[in-house]
């Protein structure tokens, strides 16, 4: 009789579990349009959730091509997942009623190369979603890629390939403490004001890329302002965030290939992967992509992006990641700055404190699982021990509060459904 009765279970959750929602009327989609500003679009709610559905009505853009053969993801959605019981901060529910919920706006998990959860509460499956910050671990891994054929040495100084900053506060900072946001250069992304007074460093460096307004005597070139800023601190010493490094990677990335940055996703992950839908990223000055925050694409297509970093992706003759740039990622960090100018708890996760950061990766855990976020909710988090692979999409509320699922995330695999 129990057989029978989760047979049941799993036939009535045979589908994917979807809103009624069908997209926006021209009534609807005319009234964000005209209400979108450069101050307003991440300010959270309806506004911002259009704006994250919809990035190439409101910038130029770069189209990220995907070509055959799709790399297929078959679905094999699992009641026990679905029934997780999850332990937030708002009460304990299972991970469907979460989802359905909060401010998620779309989840997948895979398993083994299988989904076997996915829903869409406030977005449609084909939708492109905004990853912003997400998008930083895909400027990492080009630059893995070109390691990989020894085209970088990420021990070199930053000039020794980019020699127009030669004789700035850059020269002499390694890739490698650019890569993992210890350049120690004075423009930080979470200091007070970055996001909304003109004269701080990073907002400067938003306008320059597109994402605020240009004003005053702002330089308008972000090549020419990634000159400016000074060092506060030696490179090395600790994990300082800020977009401004990833800006670098991009723009390193570029050069020693000799090919636009979109382009080079394309061929580099993007085709290989077999995404079914092309991406696009943000690209509003002149054609510079937005490296740190600039993509967009379908949940399953991010989530196949993931996957290349699990058993189920990396399988012979050639895969995509190297054992090289993983082990970078899990062994490769240094413990020591990621804490060292930051209380130890503000990076907690689900209680743990993570082993370090890595290559763009915002945490990696004891256990070699590691995750990367974006801003108003988007998050990745791959367990290449389970084969697992999380991601979502979501939007902050008007209050600019968010979901928890990077803490669910860490429930989910630390449970025993991957086993």
């Amino acid at each position: 009789m129990k057989k029978v009765i989760l047979l049941l279970c799993i036939f009535a959750y045979s589908d994917i579990t979807m809103s009624d929602d069908t997209g926006y009327s021209i009534e609807e989609a005319t009234s964000y349009r005209n209400e979108w500003t450069l101050e307003n679009w991440d300010n959270g709610g309806p506004l911002s959730k259009y704006i994250f559905l919809n990035m190439s009505e409101f910038w130029n853009h770069s189209i990220i091509s995907r070509s055959d053969p799709v790399i297929e993801l078959p679905s094999h959605l699992r009641v026990d997942v679905a029934e997780f019981l999850t332990i937030t901060d708002t009460g304990n529910m299972s991970l469907s009623d979460y989802v359905a919920n909060s401010t998620v706006n779309g989840a997948i998990v895979l398993h083994r190369g299988q989904i076997v959860f996915e829903a869409y509460p406030q977005m449609r499956p084909e939708d492109k979603h905004a990853y912003m910050s997400l998008s930083k671990v895909f400027a990492s891994t080009l630059i893995a890629i070109l390691e990989d054929r020894n085209l970088i040495d990420v021990s070199k100084a930053i000039e020794s390939y980019l020699p127009s900053l030669e004789g700035t506060a850059w020269s002499g900072v390694s890739i490698r403490d650019v890569l993992d946001m210890a350049s120690g250069i004075n423009c930080l992304e979470h200091d007070e004001g970055a996001y909304s007074n003109p004269e701080h460093c990073f907002y400067q460096h938003d306008a320059a890329m597109g994402f605020r307004d240009i004003t005053g005597d702002m330089i308008v070139s972000p090549f020419e302002h990634i000159t400016t800023p000074g060092s506060h601190r030696p490179a090395g010493e600790a994990y300082e965030y800020t977009s401004i490094n990833t800006f670098l990677l991009g723009w390193l990335a570029e050069t020693i290939s000799g090919r636009p940055y979109a382009d080079l996703i394309s061929t580099e992950i993007w085709k290989l992967m077999g995404a079914e839908s092309d991406g696009i990223i943000a690209a509003p000055r002149r054609g510079v992509s937005i490296a740190s925050a600039g993509i967009s694409s379908t949940l399953r297509d991010m989530a196949r992006f993931g996957l290349l970093f699990t058993p189920s992706g990396r399988k012979a003759p050639l895969p995509l990641i190297s054992d090289a740039y993983l082990a970078k990622i899990q062994q490769g960090g240094r413990p020591e700055i990621f804490n060292a100018v930051e209380v130890a708890s503000k990076r907690l996760v689900d209680g743990e404190m993570p082993r370090h950061n890595s290559y763009q990766w915002d945490y990696v855990m004891h256990d070699g699982d590691f995750f990367k976020s974006g801003f108003a909710g988007q998050g990745l988090y791959i367990s290449p021990s389970r084969d697992l692979v999380i991601a979502f999409f979501g939007m902050f509320d008007e209050e600019q509060n968010g979901h928890q699922m990077s803490r669910i995330a860490r429930q989910l695999a630390k449970s025993d459904l991957f086993n």
